[in-house]
């Protein structure tokens, strides 16, 4: 199954986003449930398309969860179909003035959903056939963690989160689980210019990936979420 994350989850029905506080079950789309979300053109949805989507909090859909890790423990893993053509966006249900250029539309009918961290963990050592991507260079092919400009770090529910960025506009995150001396990848996001390619599954760094992660480690600056708590519990 492939996997996505919309671009941006629209307003839902009734909810306040300036009270203090939200309800985590208000926000989150229910198993039977049909909802809307946006999409970036290239990731060329069709009707029928059945598709595993990752969903997150409110701050963290808006701004990333580097801004906000406390809020990967409150991501989820959606099941769902594709059940529209996708549609031209309209302007933001939360500002008015805020266009989604380049945007579909998709109305996804969700089947279920599985607290992201939980469902990571729970996949099968080298079940993840994902690879950190490597970047064509005039002296070869290198990892793009290779080039990375910028890192930071965050401990979310015993898993460590690792963002980086590089000097060719390129974001990268990884959820990584502490194995003894080494390191156990679950989850890899590599955007750039081009789309955004997600990977999830249990599996080993090679010897070059494992180079390239520890030294973004020790790059790495603390990350802390940058507005106050306001989910109240959910599943």
């Amino acid at each position: 199954m492939n996997i996505y994350a919309p671009s941006f989850w629209p307003n839902a029905p009734g909810i306040d986003h300036s009270a203090a506080t939200l309800a985590l079950d208000a926000l989150l789309p229910a198993a039977g449930s049909t909802t809307l979300a946006f999409f970036d053109q290239q990731d060329a949805l069709h009707v029928g398309d059945a598709i595993g989507v990752l969903w997150c909090p409110t701050v963290s859909d808006l701004n990333g969860w580097s801004e906000q890790p406390s809020e990967i423990a409150a991501s989820y893993l959606l099941s769902a179909t594709v059940v529209s053509a996708g549609r031209a966006a309209q302007p933001c249900a939360r500002d008015p003035n805020f266009v989604h250029r380049g945007k579909l539309e998709y109305d996804l009918q969700i089947h279920s959903r599985e607290r992201l961290i939980p469902a990571l963990q729970a996949t099968q050592p080298d079940s993840g056939t994902w690879r950190l991507q490597t970047i064509g260079t005039p002296n070869g092919s290198l990892l793009a963690w290779d080039e990375i400009v910028w890192a930071g770090q965050a401990t979310v529910e015993g898993l460590i989160y690792l963002a980086a960025t590089t000097r060719y506009e390129t974001y990268l995150e990884l959820l990584i689980e502490p194995d003894g001396d080494s390191f156990t990848g679950l989850f890899s996001l590599h955007m750039s210019p081009g789309g955004a390619d997600y990977g999830l599954g249990r599996r080993h760094f090679s010897s070059d990936e494992l180079r390239a992660v520890r030294h973004a480690l020790a790059l790495a600056k603390p990350l802390h979420d940058t507005q106050p708590a306001y989910l109240t519990a959910g599943e």
